[in-house]
């Protein structure tokens, strides 16, 4: 039920209830009113025949009095001391009886239920006549019905404006509550020139004050991070400037090598400083984008079985023959491999081996980073950027995880056989447990063995066999 909806029943349901506690008893008031109007015409009827009684006992004078009251005559009737009666009396002998000896005025009920006033006449020589007046029906319901229809109009005219005037105020607060909900939804797209309209109740104005306020406070600290973010990558410029040229002093194979990785931060800094100056972007709304898994580990790999080679690390790299398809882009790919591996390096003695592997696992894309160090403990927190503990930020496996949910996978945690760390990277959805093998003891058809840089192997590898 929506916020218009509800206010305008219960708007309904309170109208009601206030114009029927008035309406109800002002109908009832009607009824009694003409109830009472009727009774008083019947005793003005009977009147004017006591009147003649007073005047006369000739009952041919009695007679033509009461037919001169003309259609009066049908409801009054007189009975005369000696029997006579004139005109056709319905009530009771017992209430004339009764109204005789009280000598007074009595009401009394006729056989078929209608009312009749008793007025006994006192004459003289002890006798009495008693005039009988019929209280009417129509006379006790005329105007009732108007009486009844005038409040009934009045009941649906006062609801009526009541619901109307609800329905107009709850018009404009949905108004305005819909105004602030597709500037949030806005705002939550990257949208963040979205504005609410400020308008409505005081309550209203203040939440939408308050929303244009929020954001543009956020527009204001992103703006501060870009700006912070784009001048320390731009400070990063003049070191790695200076480190170029100091490698010009140097030549041979190592300085080759470092001269690439130089070139490669040097690239990833120019990148960071476009970024971060253009603005943060609606992963939403970005175009997709693809890269071959297999290609980019083969190339990428070169770079860090080098520096391996350098510190005494073995490294063992298995690459399945491409394509492999994922829904990520290469920069993204490079920047968790990257994370990964550095990861290794970073925190894992020195001579401690690895693994890579880049391949299909459980029907799925999959980059594996496997290590000889002393493993990862508290893998649910060890991912989130300052919970990691020890010297680690949490920064390389967060950035491996949002790069495997981004291409619609997840990051997978765990120890490897010779009890490192092992970190697999998923790069599409799971397929059910049962179509599942067994990863301890499977073997990976169709890979090709260490690259040229490392060990040769004749056969297949697969990233769970031992170093």
């Amino acid at each position: 039920m929506t916020l218009r909806t509800w206010q305008v029943r219960l708007s309904l349901g309170i109208a009601l209830l206030t114009t029927l506690a008035f309406a109800l008893p002002l109908a009832y008031a009607a009824r009694q009113q003409a109830v009472e109007r009727a009774q008083q015409l019947s005793e003005r009827r009977a009147a004017v025949l006591v009147a003649v009684l007073a005047a006369t006992r000739d009952p041919g004078a009695v007679r033509a009095a009461w037919r001169s009251t003309g259609d009066d005559s049908a409801a009054t009737c007189v009975r005369l001391p000696d029997g006579d009666v004139v005109g056709r009396c319905p009530a009771p002998e017992s209430s004339v009886r009764e109204a005789v000896k009280g000598s007074r005025a009595f009401r009394a009920r006729t056989t078929d239920g209608q009312e009749v006033l008793l007025l006994p006449v006192g004459l003289p020589a002890g006798r009495t006549a008693v005039v009988e007046s019929l209280v009417r029906v129509d006379e006790q319901t005329d105007g009732v019905a108007a009486a009844w229809a005038v409040l009934a109009a009045a009941v649906a005219a006062l609801t009526l404006i009541a619901v109307m005037g609800a329905d107009r105020i709850s018009r404009r607060l949905v108004r305005t509550s819909a105004d602030l909900v597709r500037a949030a939804v806005a705002v939550g797209r990257g949208e963040l020139g979205a504005r609410v309209r400020v308008g409505g109740p005081r309550e209203v104005r203040e939440v939408a004050t308050a929303f244009n306020t929020m954001t543009d406070r956020i527009i204001g600290l992103m703006q501060a991070e870009r700006e912070f973010a784009a001048d320390l990558s731009h400070r990063l410029r003049t070191p790695l400037t200076a480190l170029k040229l100091d490698l010009d002093l140097f030549q041979g194979r190592e300085a080759d090598r470092l001269r690439a990785a130089v070139t490669a931060l040097d690239r990833e800094v120019t990148d960071l400083i476009g970024r971060t100056r253009a603005g943060s972007r609606d992963p939403a709304a970005s175009i997709p984008q693809e890269s071959d898994l297999a290609a980019v580990v083969g190339a990428r790999m070169p770079f860090w079985e080098a520096l391996a080679h350098a510190q005494g690390r073995p490294c063992a790299v298995t690459v399945a023959p491409g394509p492999l398809g994922i829904d990520l882009s290469e920069d993204d790919l490079v920047a968790a491999l990257d994370a990964l591996l550095g990861n290794v390096f970073q925190h894992t003695p020195p001579g401690s081996g690895c693994k890579v592997y880049a391949g299909v696992l459980d029907g799925v894309p999959s980059l594996v980073v496997e290590d000889a160090g002393p493993g990862i403990t508290g893998s649910e927190t060890v991912r989130v950027r300052g919970l990691s503990g020890g010297e680690s930020s949490g920064l390389g496996l967060d950035i491996a995880a949002r790069a495997a949910e981004n291409a619609g996978g997840r990051l997978v945690i765990g120890t490897a056989r010779h009890g490192g760390a092992r970190v697999e990277m998923r790069f599409g959805p799971q397929e059910p447990a049962h179509r599942r093998g067994s990863p301890g003891g499977r073997r990976l058809s169709g890979m090709i063995g260490r690259r040229p840089t490392s060990e040769a192997r004749g056969d297949a590898a697969s990233p769970h066999e031992a170093w």
